[in-house]
């Protein structure tokens, strides 16, 4: 006589699938691009560049090799309101802009070379 077993591929599938996802969940939630909300990309040649924020030193723009993007980016997290945003880099012209912020933007950098020549 054959005894019918209860079978456990359901509750296994299902207890792998909440595993994977726990782990993606603690992989994700770091504090680095939790609150980012503030995004700069550039070229090759914004690689380098160091970004102010109302005359504060806020970093410089990095190898977007991660990212999808080619060229240069910076991210970082800002308070709404109006900020006064300089991209400096030797051998180029300062970029300077006026920001009115709310929420999240984004803004593609294009550095010009002192002098126009290259």
């Amino acid at each position: 006589m054959l005894i019918a077993r209860r079978n456990n591929a359901p509750a296994i599938w299902l207890a792998v699938v909440i595993s994977v996802l726990l782990v993606l969940f603690i992989q994700t939630r770091g504090n680095s691009r939790r609150n980012t909300n503030f995004f700069l990309s550039g070229d090759s040649e914004a690689v380098g560049a160091e970004i102010y924020l109302n005359g504060s030193r806020l970093g410089k723009m990095n190898i977007a090799n991660n990212s999808g993007l080619s060229g240069g980016i910076f991210s970082c997290h800002l308070k709404d309101g109006t900020h006064s945003l300089e991209v400096r880099k030797p051998g180029f012209k300062t970029l300077s802009r006026v920001l009115e912020f709310k929420g999240q933007d984004y803004l593609g950098v294009i550095l010009e070379r002192d002098g126009g020549s290259y």
